[in-house]
């Protein structure tokens, strides 16, 4: 990409409608989803989709960020570099190749560590962004809602509300990442209902985990489903699994690696010793059935009647796992589940996009967190800004 003209945050405050970018990497850390948005000024819930793109993770990159907690300080502002610079680099192949050149960057950054309301961290340094697009990067989002009492997570709810949000009907919106988290979005005629938002339980983190032990890291993740199809769900396994305690707790919640990463999925395979292909495959057609049952029993235990859902909006990476679809909808039934992409929201970029919507409300002072989801005392802006 040429060398580009910075551009101070006045000026992109100004501008109407501006180029956002979104840049997401999740908990299972296969790789950064990229979008490039048009967006209104003081309208976030009103884009235009114009690029996208999913780079997959660097090996050593993976390789580095998979003990996480376990790093050392210097490994972890080396990590910081790294990610930062991939991130800038990645953004920058795909301004090459669409011609569209961001006003403003929103980027997540990796998480490596979330101890719910009181530490968040997240890794990719921002201003090697600002400094390859010349433009402000928006980033490092949980902290200010932790600063004021919130869990910091999750921080997709009201980006949900913008997007799904219908006069007469409550939805259900729910992301199928490594961590399933649910919004309960209330008619916009039910002003006294307070929109709900709070993680579930695991979804794909554990199934991609026990994909890559099977296949001694030749797979990623349960490609389709397939190896989970094959097996049957164990149930004295699955009544262990949902008598975690972390599932006991109400919101405000969020869960992570902390809960059910390596060590988590560690104790599991030592507990079933699986050795022929068959238990491999039982045992990931348990992980995906216990995924299903904690968004149905979040449903059942925590969404009231008043709510008046009528249908389950599902977006992130495992909407295109036929099984854990198949398995929610059994789950769930008689509430139908609609992939986020019949509402015009490519399920596997819809948090990329929220965290490129957060960026521009960011800038135009509307506050993003959402005290009735996180906790915290007030809504507060979101973000801090790096200008280059």
């Amino acid at each position: 990409m040429k060398e580009v003209r910075p551009r101070r945050l006045e000026e992109v405050r100004a501008k109407d409608p501006r180029i956002v970018a979104g840049l997401m990497t999740g908990t299972s850390m296969d790789g950064l989803d990229i979008v490039i948005l048009r967006v209104p000024r003081g309208t976030p819930s009103r884009f235009e989709l114009l690029a996208s793109a999913h780079e997959p993770m660097p090996a050593d990159l993976r390789s580095a960020l998979a003990p996480q907690g376990a790093m050392s300080l210097g490994e972890a502002a080396w990590l910081d570099r790294r990610l930062g610079e991939w991130f800038a680099h990645a953004l920058a192949r795909l301004v090459e190749r669409s011609g569209h050149l961001p006003d403003l960057v929103g980027s997540h950054g990796q998480t490596v560590f979330h101890e719910h309301g009181t530490i968040t961290v997240q890794l990719g340094e921002p201003a090697f962004i600002a400094a390859r697009l010349g433009c402000p990067v928006v980033s490092d989002f949980r902290r200010n809602d932790i600063a004021e009492g919130g869990c910091g997570a999750p921080l997709v709810p009201v980006v949900d509300r913008w997007l799904f949000e219908r006069p007469r009907e409550g939805v259900l919106a729910l992301n199928l990442g490594g961590i399933a988290n649910l919004t309960a979005i209330p008619p916009a005629e039910r002003p006294d209902l307070p929109l709900l938002g709070f993680d579930c339980g695991p979804a794909n983190m554990i199934v991609d985990e026990l994909a890559r032990r099977f296949s001694a890291g030749a797979l990623t993740c349960d490609r389709d489903g397939r190896l989970a199809a094959r097996g049957r769900p164990r149930a004295d396994l699955l009544a262990e699994l949902l008598a975690h305690p972390a599932l006991a707790a109400d919101p405000p919640l969020s869960l992570g690696r902390e809960q059910f990463g390596a060590p988590f999925v560690d104790a599991l395979v030592a507990r079933v010793a699986p050795r022929a292909e068959r238990d491999w495959c039982d045992l990931l057609a348990t992980a995906v059935e216990f995924a299903a049952r904690c968004v149905a029993r979040a449903i059942a235990r925590r969404i009231l009647p008043e709510y008046r859902c009528r249908c389950c909006v599902a977006s992130g990476g495992g909407v295109r796992n036929p099984e854990l679809l198949r398995r929610l909808r059994a789950a769930i039934a008689p509430l139908p589940v609609i992939a986020s992409d019949e509402f015009g929201i490519p399920a596997e970029l819809k948090e990329a996009i929220a965290f490129a919507l957060l960026a521009a409300a960011r800038i135009d002072g509307i506050p993003g967190g959402v005290p009735s989801v996180t906790g915290a005392r007030r809504a507060v802006l979101l973000g801090k800004i790096t200008e280059c």
